[in-house]
């Protein structure tokens, strides 16, 4: 009779592991998804704001064809912007990449196995020795809401 409740008793115990190992998997799971859905919106609302820059700079551009003024208008600050912009869009679909535990492909942004050394895409070569040590000094990118407000300059 002992042995029957020690069954019982051991396969209590590894159905309570089963379901601890089940419940961290499912907390992972839902961790990252919820990460991947920050790191989504991010990215769109990094876009939305390239995206008025760029409205910004065209409309600028038109007043001034039509109102035949001709002045050299300077964006350079714009186009900073957008560069920032469009770094930190990278940063973040890397960091997607990462959990998805994939490489994006540099060359044409298509996710490939961890373990790929070449683009199922493209062919592009995914890593390099120079991404490897790269990769060593690199901290986590934080997921955070960017707030960009560029001005136009135009010269007088």
């Amino acid at each position: 009779m002992d042995e029957f409740f020690d069954k019982i008793k051991d396969g209590a115990s590894k159905a309570k592991d089963a379901a601890e190992r089940i419940a961290k998997e499912v907390t992972k799971r839902t961790s990252n998804a919820i990460t991947s859905t920050k790191l989504s919106y991010s990215i769109n609302e990094a876009n939305n704001k390239a995206e008025d820059i760029f409205a910004k700079i065209g409309k600028a551009i038109y007043e001034n064809r039509i109102t035949e003024i001709g002045e050299d208008i300077d964006f350079s600050s714009e186009f900073e912007t957008v560069d920032a912009i469009m770094q930190y869009i990278e940063n973040l679909k890397a960091k997607k990449a990462e959990l998805k535990n994939a490489v994006m492909c540099a060359k044409c942004g298509t996710l490939n196995p961890i373990e790929s050394e070449y683009c199922s895409k493209c062919g592009t070569q995914l890593f390099t020795a120079d991404d490897d040590a790269d990769a060593d000094d690199e901290d986590d990118i934080e997921v955070e809401e960017i707030t960009i407000t560029p001005e136009q300059k135009q010269e007088d």
